[in-house]
C-alpha cells in the first residue's frame, strides 16, 4: 500500500485560517491553545482539564442507556465506566447524523479521536474517545442525503424524503418512516454484488428501521462499524443530559451581553488579521433557541430588553426566558457558539478532532470558555484521505493526471488530457503562436510608445481581444476534440465521479458504504492504521 499526500494549501477552497493553522502555526495562535499541535502538551494540559469538576455518574449513566440501545460492546461500557474516574479525560469528534452515516470523513474523524486517545492511553493518560451526534441540528436538508459511486461509475444520489415531518425539528427527532426502505434498496442495487454485502445489508437494515430517529439509525450504524474500538456515543437531545448542561445554559443567558460582546470582538479580530469568521455574529443574537412547539426556534435579545423569537411577533421578557431556561433546560438548545462549551462542560474533554470550520468555530469562541468558567479543549485537525481504488490509478497514470489535475474541474481535465496525450503538436503549436504574438506585440509597443503613448495604449486592447479569440478558439478544440473520443471522456467523467465528486473532495461527498461494499469491514481498520498524528496533509491511500 502507498501513500502519497497533498498539502491543503494546494486545495481548492482551503481558507487561510486553516492552512496557517496546519503549517504557520504562530500567524493564528493567538486565537488557539499556544500549545497547537503539540501530542506531547496534551499530558500536561490534561491536569487543567482535570482542575475541573464534572458530573461524571450522572453523565455515565446517560451513557450507558444510550450506548446499550445503540448496540455497543464490552470495550464501550468500560470506557464509559472510566469515565466515572476522576482522572479520566476525553478526546472527542463529532458530527450530523447524516443519512448512513453521511460522507466518509465522519468515520475518518471517529477514527482520528480513536488513535488519539490510543496515543494516550499509551503515555499513562487515561483517554476515552467519544463522538457527539449532532442531533439537535436542525438544517434537515444537509444530512437527509448522501452519494456513493453506482455500479456504472457514475455518481448517485440517494436523499431521504421527510415531508413536514422535518419542519424545523431537531434533526434527531425526525422519525424514519417506510420511505428510508426505498432508499435502503436504493443503495443495495447500486453496489456491487460482493462477499461483504450479506453483512452490509444487515447492518444497514438493522439500523435504518421504519420508527427510528434519524439519530438512532446513524448511532446504531457507527456503532456496528467502530464498536471494537470502544468508541463512545453521545446523544445530547437526552433531556438528562439537558438537565445536567442547565447551569452552564444559565450562565451564558445571565452573561449574555459580554458573551454576544466577546464573539463580535473576536470575529473582527480575525478579519483585521486576514481571516475568515465561520459564523456571523450579530449583537443581538442568542446562544441559544427555544424549542418552540417541537421546532428548534432562534431567538434575539433586543434593545428592548426582550426576547423575540425569529419569524414571529412573539416576545418576552428577559427575567422570564431566563426563569425558564433555569426551570427547563430542555425546553432549549445551544447554537453553534455555545455548543462545544456545553459539550465540554459536561465531559473532561482533553481534546476536539475538528475539520477545517469546526477549527474555524473555535478561533471565535475561545474567550467564551473563560467567561463561563471553563477550560477550553486542544483541538486538532481529522485525518484526511482520499481513497485511492487501483482501477482509479491505473485511469489517472493512463492520461498522466495526478489528483490535483482534477481540481481545476471537468473542463480542465479535458484539457489537460487533450494537450499532453491526444494531441500534444497541436497545444504546442497554440503555445508558440501565443508566445511569438506576445514578443512581436511588446516590440511594436514600444516602438509606438516612442511616437505616441495614446498608440500604445489602443494596442493594449487590441492585445486582449486577439488572445481572447485565440483562448476561445483553443477550447473549441479541446471540446471538439473530447466529443470525438467517447471513450476517454467516459473514463474521465469516472475519474470525476470517484475521486472529485461535485467539485470535492472525495471524502466530503461520497459514504463508506460505497469502499465497504468492494472492500469489508478490514477497510475501517486499514484507514486507522494509517492515521499519523503528526501529519496533517491530505493523504492518498491506495486500496
Amino acid at each position: 500500500m502507498s501513500i502519497n499526500a497533498i498539502r491543503f494549501s494546494d486545495i481548492p477552497r482551503t481558507s487561510r485560517l486553516f492552512a496557517d493553522y496546519l503549517y504557520d502555526f504562530g500567524k493564528v495562535s493567538k486565537f488557539y491553545q499556544p500549545e497547537g499541535l503539540n501530542l506531547d502538551s496534551l499530558i500536561t494540559r490534561a491536569e487543567k482539564v482535570l482542575s475541573q469538576t464534572f458530573s461524571r455518574d450522572a453523565v455515565a449513566d446517560v451513557l450507558m442507556d444510550e450506548n446499550r440501545l445503540a448496540g455497543a460492546g464490552e470495550k464501550t461500557f468500560a470506557n464509559i465506566e472510566k469515565l466515572r474516574r476522576s482522572d479520566s479525560v476525553v478526546i472527542i469528534t463529532g458530527q450530523q447524523a447524516g443519512l448512513f452515516t453521511g460522507p466518509l470523513y465522519t468515520v475518518f474523524k471517529a477514527l482520528t479521536a480513536i488513535k488519539l486517545a490510543a496515543y494516550l492511553c499509551d503515555k499513562g493518560i487515561n483517554a476515552v474517545p467519544m463522538f457527539w451526534i449532532a442531533s439537535e441540528d436542525h438544517d434537515f436538508e444537509e444530512v437527509n442525503h448522501t452519494y456513493i459511486v453506482n455500479r456504472e461509475g457514475r455518481l448517485s444520489e440517494i436523499t431521504y424524503d421527510a415531508g413536514e415531518a422535518a419542519d424545523g425539528r431537531p434533526v434527531g427527532n425526525i422519525p424514519l418512516d417506510d420511505e428510508i426502505l426505498k432508499n435502503i434498496e436504493q443503495m443495495i442495487l447500486s453496489l456491487p454484488e460482493s462477499e461483504f454485502m450479506p453483512k452490509l445489508v444487515e447492518d444497514l437494515q438493522e439500523s435504518y428501521k421504519p420508527g427510528n430517529s434519524f439519530a438512532s439509525s446513524f448511532g446504531n450504524l457507527m456503532m456496528r462499524w467502530l464498536s471494537r474500538f470502544g468508541v463512545v456515543l453521545i446523544n445530547p437531545l437526552d433531556d438528562r443530559l439537558k438537565e445536567i448542561a442547565g447551569e452552564i445554559y444559565s450562565r451564558a443567558m445571565t452573561r449574555l451581553p459580554e458573551f454576544s460582546d466577546h464573539l463580535v470582538k473576536a470575529s473582527a479580530e480575525l478579519e483585521a488579521s486576514g481571516y475568515h469568521a465561520q459564523v456571523f455574529t450579530n449583537p443581538e443574537a442568542v446562544p441559544l433557541f427555544m424549542i418552540d412547539e417541537g421546532k428548534r426556534t432562534a431567538m434575539t435579545f433586543r434593545s428592548d430588553g426582550r426576547f423575540h423569537l425569529k419569524g414571529s411577533d412573539r416576545s418576552f421578557e428577559a427575567k422570564e426566558v431566563i426563569d425558564t431556561v433555569s426551570r427547563c433546560p430542555a425546553c432549549f438548545s445551544p447554537n453553534v457558539t455555545l455548543r462545544p462549551i456545553v459539550q465540554d462542560f459536561l465531559l473532561p474533554t482533553l481534546a476536539y478532532i475538528g475539520g477545517p470550520s469546526e477549527i474555524a468555530y473555535f478561533a471565535q469562541i475561545r474567550s467564551n470558555y473563560s467567561l463561563l468558567d471553563r477550560i477550553e479543549p486542544a483541538v486538532f485537525p481529522r485525518a484526511s484521505f482520499t481513497l485511492m481504488e487501483k482501477r482509479m490509478a491505473k485511469s489517472l497514470n493512463k492520461f498522466n493526471l495526478q489528483l490535483k489535475d482534477l481540481f481545476g474541474g471537468q473542463e480542465e481535465v479535458a484539457k489537460i488530457v487533450v494537450e499532453r496525450g491526444l494531441d500534444q503538436n497541436i497545444a504546442n503549436q497554440f503555445d508558440e503562436t501565443e508566445r511569438i504574438f506576445d514578443e512581436q506585440i511588446e516590440k511594436l509597443k514600444m516602438s509606438l510608445t516612442s511616437v505616441d503613448p495614446t498608440l500604445a495604449e489602443a494596442l493594449k486592447g487590441g492585445r486582449e481581444k486577439i488572445l481572447y479569440q485565440l483562448h476561445n478558439l483553443r477550447t473549441r478544440f479541446i471540446n471538439n476534440r473530447s466529443k470525438r473520443d467517447e471513450t476517454t471522456g467516459q473514463q474521465l467523467d469516472k475519474l470525476i465521479s470517484a475521486l472529485y465528486p461535485n467539485k470535492n473532495l472525495q471524502e466530503r461527498e461520497i459514504n463508506m458504504l460505497y469502499f465497504l461494499s468492494r472492500y469489508g469491514y478490514d477497510l475501517i481498520d486499514r484507514i486507522y492504521d494509517e492515521i499519523d498524528l503528526n501529519a496533517h496533509d491530505h493523504k492518498l491511500l491506495y486500496l
